[in-house]
């Protein structure tokens, strides 16, 4: 697994937001946006895939998570777009490729949707397509059903780091297994002295991110605007290892027609966490993007 080799604080409206470099900065750039109450720490196992075919990965910090947490608001998916265009104009990229997981993904499609000059492919991992209300249902009906077991967490404090692993080690997302890179991925979450100490994301910004995903057309017009084909990666399992997954094949057969440049690619055998915290489908992801190590 690789830890990032250089953390880099990118000037950003209210701050700086934390930037890391993952191996020695060679080859082609592509940038990595994590999921809502993740980090840069998500993609660990995927530098390292990424590294091997030749590329220079960069994952940042999202405005309100990790080192990026003491950014202010106003979140939402266009303000990540306009802190992910600073941190490819700090770094003068010329259409890097861009990667988002989860919520990241609709970060990555605001931003293609917004700035379409500053990137080059893009790629939509198990998120970025707005899913549907239930009928009947409200935003603020539905976001405690999707938020509940994040902002739990959040409001929770924990005496240690042994603690806070605890916490994560019984969930069915991490059937396959523990590892160090999990150990990496929740210590560095875990912010403050013991035996107070606590999640790194702002409760406020989950809450004010999650509210772009069912409640805002500017992911959906980016969406309907692509110029070329996008990737949508669909992993075959869900947040809680369930069949289906986080979008099941009946609700995509209903919704990619309305995206005709969305290219679906099917990833079996994985779930919404371990397509990146785990080696194996880590390697696959990338294989999909990119083709085989060179």
């Amino acid at each position: 697994m690789s830890l990032p080799t250089q953390r880099i604080m990118v000037p950003v409206t209210g701050g700086d937001l934390a930037v890391f470099q993952y191996g020695n900065g060679a080859g082609d750039p592509v940038l990595l946006i994590h999921g809502v109450t993740s980090s840069n720490r998500a993609f660990q196992l995927f530098a390292d895939s990424l590294i091997a075919r030749g590329k220079a990965p960069y994952a940042v910090d999202l405005r309100g998570r990790g080192d990026s947490n003491t950014l202010p608001g106003p979140f939402g998916m266009a303000t990540h777009a306009k802190d992910m265009a600073a941190v490819i104009d700090h770094f003068g990229w010329k259409s890097p490729d861009v990667i988002g997981h989860s919520m990241g993904a609709f970060v990555t499609a605001a931003l293609v949707g917004l700035y379409p000059e500053k990137v080059g492919q893009v790629v939509l991992a198990d998120g970025g397509i707005p899913l549907p209300l239930p009928p009947g249902m409200t935003i603020e009906q539905v976001m405690p059903l999707v938020l509940g077991p994040a902002l739990t967490r959040l409001s929770m404090s924990f005496e240690n780091k042994d603690a806070y692993r605890n916490y994560w080690k019984p969930l069915p997302a991490f059937a396959k297994g523990w590892s160090a890179v999990l150990d990496e991925y929740v210590d560095y979450d875990l912010r403050g002295t013991e035996p107070h100490m606590k999640p790194s994301t702002n409760p406020q910004a989950v809450e004010e991110d999650n509210r772009d995903l069912f409640g805002d057309d500017l992911v959906a017009r980016s969406l309907k605007g692509l110029h070329n084909e996008t990737l949508f990666i669909k992993a075959e399992r869900g947040l809680q290892n369930e069949e289906n997954g986080l979008y099941p094949m009946p609700v995509l057969d209903f919704i990619l027609p309305s995206y005709p440049q969305l290219k679906l690619e099917f990833l079996a055998d994985c779930n919404h966490y371990d397509m990146f915290l785990e080696e194996s489908g880590a390697e696959k992801v990338a294989t999909i993007i990119y083709g085989g190590r060179t």
